[in-house]
């Protein structure tokens, strides 16, 4: 990466545009870069997070910055909040946007479930690939306190016709998330999200697509058995469903 685009996202003025660049951000420069964009109060939150957690993970540093947003959010006065909300969570930087993708699920936290889902959608369709994945990060914890809730919920986005949302669908719930705690009751039993991933098993976009094999690859590492009797019941019978047999059964010894 050069030092015109290093200087250039650490004062989000333009997306990282791979994973590597994603995990290059400074994230005190960018904090400090764009706190003059903001009330002061909430610039300072934001540069202080970012010091507080600069020998932490990137996982942890995204969440803490966007921890202080929304405290931030939740007690200030309501046309300031608007007014810092309305910029960060459409902001340049797709970083900016993964703060706000952990500040929405914080401000969230006390909604019904569905409430707090319908939210994180915007976030889960960000044009970013990033902000996509911290959308479902951010918003996991939350569901995985009320799984039965959740599932349910989570069955209408699985139809819907944006890719995204049904793949978002499928990832926020995965058995053993990338850069997330896992989720034991799904390891141990996997046949509760059968009405989210029997619909998808066809699933004709690759986006998705992948959320739903590696979905079945998480749980046929705890529960081989149930993968391979889903596949009995379902038997891959296109294009797309042999696509995601072969990725969902590629840790199976067959």
């Amino acid at each position: 990466m050069s030092e015109d685009t290093t200087h250039l996202i650490n004062q989000g003025l333009i997306e990282t545009r791979n994973l590597a660049q994603c995990l290059a951000v400074d994230q005190t420069a960018l904090a400090t870069a764009i706190a003059g964009q903001l009330d002061d109060s909430l610039g300072q939150a934001l540069i202080a997070a970012a010091q507080a957690t600069e020998k932490q993970g990137i996982s942890k540093r995204i969440a803490a910055l966007g921890l202080a947003l929304g405290q931030w959010l939740e007690h200030a006065p309501p046309p300031v909040r608007q007014q810092a909300w309305s910029l960060l969570q459409a902001h340049p930087s797709d970083t900016v946007r993964s703060w706000a993708a952990f500040a929405n699920a914080y401000r969230e936290r006390n909604q019904p479930l569905a409430t707090a889902i319908q939210s994180q959608l915007h976030f889960a369709c960000d044009s970013h690939f990033g902000v996509r994945e911290w959308a479902w990060i951010a918003l996991r914890p939350l569901l995985s306190q009320d799984l039965a809730t959740a599932l349910s919920l989570l069955r209408q986005y699985t139809l819907s016709d944006d890719p995204l949302i049904r793949r978002f669908s499928i990832e926020v719930l995965r058995p053993r998330g990338v850069w997330c705690e896992h989720i034991a009751a799904l390891k141990n039993t996997p046949e509760l999200a059968e009405p989210l991933l029997v619909p998808l098993l066809a699933e004709s976009q690759k986006y998705p697509q992948d959320s739903v094999a590696n979905w079945l690859n998480d749980a046929s590492k705890t529960r081989p058995d149930w993968v391979r009797q889903l596949f009995q019941r379902y038997p891959p019978a296109c294009k797309a469903s042999h696509r995601i047999h072969t990725r969902a059964t590629r840790s199976l010894s067959h």
